[in-house]
């Protein structure tokens, strides 16, 4: 009903003379000689609502309802417009721009941009008006190029409508307009909306000429590459899985509170990373309580309000001041067994599970960085065809059903495990929100998340702290940990091993899920691919990171210079060294021999610990022990070849095989474990990987 009344006032404007507009627009107009019925006409236009905060004639939009839907991370620059930002445009021009925004507002996509889309659903106002700013701003220029050719008067009197410019005026006062690529794409959609059927209909009488930026005198220029296609390594990736899964799961183990991730409870036995400088602190609830009261009564919570954080028999003293917490610490820690020292070391020692309990949700949701920060650890998940979830607050789709990896994101139990840890911790700062800062929210202050900087902040902590050696800094980017986790899934798809047990539970849950939902998906249970390619977002990045999988999976099988094992490995590298010296002779660099390779879709078959060479049948010696489906043994059989790749599978056969082993002789199947690890440790040894 809104849009129709909105509608039928703008279908006035062509009763309105340009001058009539001009001289009120400027408050010259004299209103008893003006037309009556055309001044009510103009009057009821300038009072048009176009939100709760701003009417058509105000000099500034702002929409204040679509930025409360939206992401908290979008700038305020995106609801807003400054039409008196564009000083050389004349005001009669401005004015049928206005109308031209407010109708793009209103009316659905499908008619600005025919055979493009069918949506029934208005642009979001996020996308309009830096939409519309680019495009003023590159008018604005025009415009003030053509001032100073004519004079400021001259052009007022002779362009009062879009109608009276030509081509020729976009092409010869454009000189001198530089911008990007990405932004000359947003200008150059403007167009369409003064050329849709509707917006010509109400607002003009002739055909409007607007040429693209590229056939003008302006410059444009590259964007500049934002590196989007930038995952974590896939040593820093299993690295930071198996080492956070650790911190967590012994955290969580001396509060006495259930580890959901078995795996991760078994590889504390018998870890296959070394923790380096990272020292895990004795903690038990005293000490957490404690520590907790003592950080609220700093930031002077009455004790009634620290009573909602903590359990008040858990205190190490009854004397509720912060230096009587604090010193109660000091004097447990000096009589107790924890081998905690200071308050300082117990302070970095939760912040390195926190960190580690934000880095497994962030890696294992696949959220995006605006959904990220906005997770909160006072809300419960919502179980959904029996697997966890976690619901967004951010409605990708505002009025549809809540779509995986838009609005509800499944729960590994790694994950389920790492927000409880988050949990507990975050007594300590009064803050809800699992991206937070570090420091107490001081008493009767709202809370707050971070930036979406501040998760980079985060895993560059984080990172410095259990990876060191091994990560990039420049690899860090907010989107990092949602593409790392599409990444992964494109080479699982390609036949590559799992690098870690939280992907594999991610997989399988995610399939599990879409197979009891099919809401959004295919009758069929989702692949690793599909899921990879639902979590990469744009078709461009898609395509990017799937391309990237595909190159490592080459790589795997046909790198000249890579390490293998298997009776067949020296073979092999020298035919590939032999197949690249010829590609090389004819000008060609290892990296576009892969990338060729990758276009074709070469490969050698992958079944799990290793590769088949020479795609002949194997003669399996009938005393290969069982080591599950890991059939592809380079001891046992002359055809398999494995690459540098199967790592991580091979470190599983180890650690799994080797706990069976530390049980003894008496424990069931002894003689196959002890086998097996003798054959992991072999190839892993050829690898340089033990």
């Amino acid at each position: 009903m809104r849009v129709e009344a909105i509608l039928d006032s703008i279908k006035k404007y062509k009763q309105l003379s340009t001058t009539l507009v001009r001289l009120y627009l400027n408050e010259h107009l004299d209103n008893q000689k003006a037309d009556a019925a055309a001044l009510s006409s103009l009057r009821e236009i300038m009072s048009l609502r176009i939100s709760s905060a701003s009417l058509f004639g105000d000099s500034t939009w702002y929409f204040p309802e679509a930025r409360a839907k939206a992401a908290k991370t979008l700038a305020l620059t995106r609801f807003t417009i400054d039409f008196d930002s564009y000083e050389s445009i004349p005001q009669p021009i401005i004015f049928q721009v206005k109308l031209v925004i407010l109708m793009a507002t209103l009316l659905p996509q499908s008619e600005f941009f025919l055979g493009k889309t069918k949506s029934n659903k208005p642009l979001k106002i996020q996308t309009i008006m830096p939409t519309f700013r680019s495009w003023l701003s590159f008018m604005d220029h025009v415009f003030l190029h053509m001032i100073h050719e004519f004079t400021s008067d001259v052009v007022n009197d002779n362009f009062q409508s879009l109608e009276a410019l030509k081509r020729s005026h976009f092409v010869e006062f454009s000189e001198g307009f530089q911008t990007s690529t990405g932004v000359a794409k947003r200008i150059e959609r403007v167009p369409a909306f003064f050329q849709s059927k509707r917006v010509h209909e109400l607002l003009f009488s002739t055909h409007l000429s607007f040429p693209k930026l590229r056939q003008t005198k302006a410059i444009v220029t590259d964007s500049i590459k934002d590196d989007r296609e930038k995952v974590l390594s896939d040593l820093v990736f299993e690295k930071a899985s198996a080492i956070s899964g650790y911190i967590i799961a012994d955290f969580l183990t001396k509060l006495g509170v259930e580890v959901g991730d078995k795996k991760s409870t078994d590889l504390m036995r018998d870890f296959p990373f070394d923790l380096g400088s990272v020292k895990l602190a004795d903690i038990d609830w005293a000490i957490l309580d404690t520590y907790t009261a003592m950080r609220l009564s700093k930031k002077h919570y009455p004790f009634d309000a620290t009573l909602h954080h903590i359990d008040p028999s858990n205190l190490l003293t009854k004397n509720h001041k912060d230096h009587n917490y604090a010193d109660a610490l000091r004097e447990y820690f000096s009589e107790s067994s924890a081998n905690i020292e200071t308050i300082g070391e117990l302070h970095s020692y939760l912040n390195l599970v926190y960190r580690s309990a934000a880095y497994m949700i962030g890696q294992y949701t696949g959220m995006r960085p605006s959904e990220l920060i906005e997770v909160r650890l006072d809300t419960n998940m919502e179980e959904s065809f029996g697997v966890p979830c976690i619901v967004s607050t951010v409605r990708k789709h505002q009025g549809s059903e809540r779509a995986l990896f838009d609005d509800k994101w499944v729960c590994i139990p790694a994950m389920v495990d790492a927000l409880n840890a988050a949990r507990i911790i975050s007594r300590t700062r009064a803050n809800p929100y699992l991206f937070s800062k570090a420091e107490t929210v001081p008493f009767g202050e709202e809370p707050s998340h971070l930036s979406q900087t501040g998760i980079k902040h985060i895993l560059q902590e984080y990172f410095k702290q259990i990876v060191p050696d091994e990560y990039d800094a420049d690899s860090l980017y907010p989107y990092v940990l949602r593409h790392t986790l599409a990444y992964q899934l494109f080479r699982a798809d390609l036949g590559l091993p799992f690098i870690s047990h939280q992907l594999k539970h991610f997989g399988n849950l995610v399939g599990a899920f879409s197979a009891a939902s099919n809401k959004g998906f295919s009758e069929v249970t989702l692949g690793y691919g599909e899921i990879g390619e639902k979590l990469s977002g744009t078709s461009n990045t898609r395509k990017s990171l799937r391309h990237k999988a595909e190159i490592d999976a080459v790589k795997a099988s046909y790198d000249p210079d890579a390490k293998y094992a298997g009776e067949n490995a020296e073979k092999h590298s020298q035919r590939m060294t032999k197949i690249f010296r010829g590609y090389q002779a004819a000008g060609h660099s290892k990296e576009e021999v892969f990338e060729a390779m990758a276009i074709q879709g070469m490969a050698i078959t992958n079944v799990g610990t290793g590769m088949c060479y020479g795609g002949k049948q194997e003669d399996f010696d009938e005393s290969l022990p069982c080591i599950g489906g890991l059939r592809c043994n380079p001891v046992r059989c002359k055809n398999a070849v494995v690459t540098q790749s199967h790592i991580p599978k091979w470190r599983e056969v180890y650690t799994e095989n080797l706990k069976i082993v530390e049980l003894g002789e008496g424990g069931a199947a002894y003689n196959q474990a002890l086998e097996a690890v003798n054959e992991a440790r072999m190839v892993l040894r050829s690898l340089g990987a033990l």
